[in-house]
């Protein structure tokens, strides 16, 4: 009896082992199925996350794709600008060849004279050396309209080869209709008194043709910026001293 008793105790004891051991490889089971579980959801976060860094990196390259079309278009532009520029340089160029191999041609003493436009500066020259320089004012270009009739006027200097055909002292300016339209004046017939005005061209007039003369100016602080008409003025002492040097159909007249 007492033998029956210590093995009924001894199978108790087992079994409660056995069910302890049974419980405690559910319980890591279990640990490990919620560590997995949770160890998913981090993947699956960090997943997303990828994803929406993916979506943002693509949502900048559309932008930087828009971006650059909008670049390209610009440089396309700037070229076509930069063509009419070159285009304009070597016309520039050409004109300026054409001149000096004219300027070449002249072999004998006479002296002649160069215009500048671009620096506004006179120069008269011999045999290719400056003998006297001055500022001058040029043509300032742009346009003006006539906003009764239509009618329009360029302001800008003439380029090429010239020579005088007309010297003029004291001269009389004859005020064009323009004058009266950048006034805001009516403008009045031909041969009306109110179109002559003294001393507005200074002591000298040299007419180069086409309505252009060399003359002086009562604005001799502007002189060396283009904000002529067309005409290039002087002041009063360089105006005497080309006006004593140049001849009549003869001393040529280089503007570029």
């Amino acid at each position: 009896m007492k033998i029956l008793k210590k093995f009924l105790s001894l199978l108790k004891t087992l079994f409660i082992l056995a069910f302890l051991g049974l419980t405690l490889l559910t319980a890591l089971d279990i640990f490990d199925f919620l560590a997995v579980k949770s160890e998913r959801n981090i993947i699956k976060k960090k997943i997303a996350g990828l994803k929406a860094q993916i979506h943002q990196l693509k949502k900048e390259k559309n932008k930087l794709s828009k971006q650059s079309s909008v670049l390209k278009n610009k440089q396309f532009e700037l070229i076509e600008k930069n063509k009419n520029l070159i285009e304009n340089n070597i016309n520039l160029s050409n004109d300026i060849l054409l001149i000096s191999r004219e300027i070449n041609e002249l072999i004998d003493n006479q002296k002649y004279i160069i215009i500048d436009t671009k620096e506004n500066i006179l120069y008269i020259k011999q045999k290719g050396q400056i003998l006297y320089r001055a500022k001058c004012s040029v043509g300032k270009g742009g346009v003006l309209r006539d906003k009764k009739t239509g009618r329009t006027w360029e302001f800008g200097t003439p380029r090429g080869i010239f020579t005088i055909s007309k010297k003029t002292k004291d001269p009389v300016w004859i005020k064009p209709d323009w004058a009266f339209v950048e006034d805001n004046e009516e403008i009045p017939p031909i041969g009306d008194p109110s179109r002559r005005v003294e001393g507005e061209l200074g002591k000298y007039a040299l007419d180069m043709g086409f309505g252009y003369k060399i003359h002086g100016t009562k604005k001799e602080e502007f002189l060396g910026r283009p904000v002529s008409h067309g005409c290039i003025r002087l002041d009063t002492e360089d105006l005497e001293y080309v006006y004593n040097t140049i001849k009549l159909k003869k001393t040529k007249i280089y503007i570029y």
